[in-house]
């Protein structure tokens, strides 16, 4: 009989539905072969909602993942390289593939979580390589690359290089400003669709207000000609 070793069984318990973790970890765990086996399956986390999502994703969708993943290498080379347009639309392939990815298969109440993961993944080559194992067990995140300004063209060829650790630092300096601008993004779009769907709860409650101010006014005029009506009984 074939041993199942604790990657076969770790790839099987995290894709399976939340809900079904536990139990069918901790029976794995009894059902191991050796106490070896059972210790470590134990061990084995349960995902946060938020983890859950993005190993479903890649179980789904593992065209979609690698496609974004090798992106984020061809990103991250840019990067290093200095050439912004390059950056830039990468930047842009990568925000496109990641809502196609999130669209509507994820809960809204993870997707911001779902996103942070997936452009972590692009950003460092070990990020990547946890999310392409499906097994998260919970969200990741990173500074993150964004959209950069072009460099100023050098003023002269005989111009003093850098020094290593200046490069270093001012790259950081860049990945933690363009982390900062994907964040202050997803909160943007985050208030525009809350601002639309205030929008549409307005003008219902403006349609519920006319409607109401309708139908008293028509109630008003009815109970007025039933009181001219009693009147005029009364007199007769």
């Amino acid at each position: 009989m074939k041993r199942v070793g604790v990657d076969e069984i770790a790839d099987g318990l995290y894709g399976l539905p939340l809900g079904e973790f536990t139990q069918a970890r901790d029976a794995a765990a009894r059902a191991a072969a050796d106490p070896a086996t059972s210790k470590a399956v134990k061990s084995l986390r349960k995902p946060t909602a938020a983890a859950h999502a993005v190993n479903l994703l890649v179980r789904a969708h593992p065209g979609e993942v690698g496609e974004l993943l090798a992106l984020g290498e061809r990103l991250r080379t840019a990067m290093s390289a200095g050439g912004s347009s390059d950056v830039r639309e990468l930047t842009e392939q990568r925000r496109s593939l990641v809502s196609r990815l999130v669209r509507d298969d994820v809960p809204a109440a993870v997707r911001a979580d779902v996103v942070a993961s997936l452009e972590a993944a692009t950003a460092d080559p070990d990020i990547a390589e946890q999310v392409r194992s499906g097994r998260l067990t919970r969200p990741l995140s990173y500074a993150g690359f964004g959209a950069i300004a072009p460099s100023p063209s050098p003023r002269s060829t005989a111009a003093k290089t850098p020094a290593p650790e200046a490069l270093d630092d001012a790259r950081r300096r860049v990945l933690e400003l363009a982390g900062t601008a994907d964040d202050a993004q997803r909160r943007y779009e985050a208030a525009v669709r809350a601002a639309a769907e205030a929008r549409q709860l307005l003008d219902a409650a403006e349609a519920e207000r006319a409607e109401a101010h309708r139908e008293a006014k028509a109630a008003h005029a009815e109970a007025e000609k039933a009181r001219r009506e009693l009147g005029r009984l009364e007199r007769s």
